[in-house]
């Protein structure tokens, strides 16, 4: 019985360690940046390839380790000419199941993440909401010139 005893107390040692390493490995968040302006945003995760958001639009991001969002916004869509109308860079956090975008101050971050109420100094943007890790470009107003249709 001992033999057999000992077998399981390993198999369930070893079910509870591969658990813990699978996790860790799965770790991160499904987040979103949100385009709810007239204008074009572009947004990048960590220097990688950039992602174009037409008013209305969302894109998912998975955040799965420390790493920075890039985020520009364009009276239309960028080309040669384009100059952007607001743009921002912020640091987020990714911490098991755990994810936010890093700002403000630090007095709640280990609970909630820096800047938690999601509205201090970022706009046109808003960060951490409507959840931790979400980033919205709001409607604002921005110099853009007019367009000439040509003709």
């Amino acid at each position: 019985m001992t033999h057999q005893r000992h077998r399981a107390c390993l198999a369930a040692a070893a079910l509870i360690l591969g658990t813990t390493w699978s996790a860790a490995a799965d770790a991160g968040c499904l987040r979103r940046v949100y385009n709810r302006s007239a204008y074009v945003l572009v947004a990048s995760r960590d220097g990688g390839p950039p992602v174009t958001l037409l008013p209305g639009r969302s894109v998912p991001l998975r955040l799965e380790h420390p790493g920075r969002l890039n985020l520009t916004a364009y009276c239309a869509v960028p080309g040669a000419a384009s100059r952007p109308v607001a743009e921002a860079s912020f640091d987020y956090e990714a911490v098991l199941d755990r994810c936010f975008v890093r700002f403000g101050d630090a007095g709640l971050r280990p609970e909630f993440g820096g800047g938690f109420s999601g509205k201090q100094g970022t706009a046109p943007f808003t960060v951490n909401n409507p959840a931790q890790g979400d980033v919205i470009l709001g409607p604002f107003t921005a110099d853009c010139p007019v367009l000439s249709r040509g003709g």
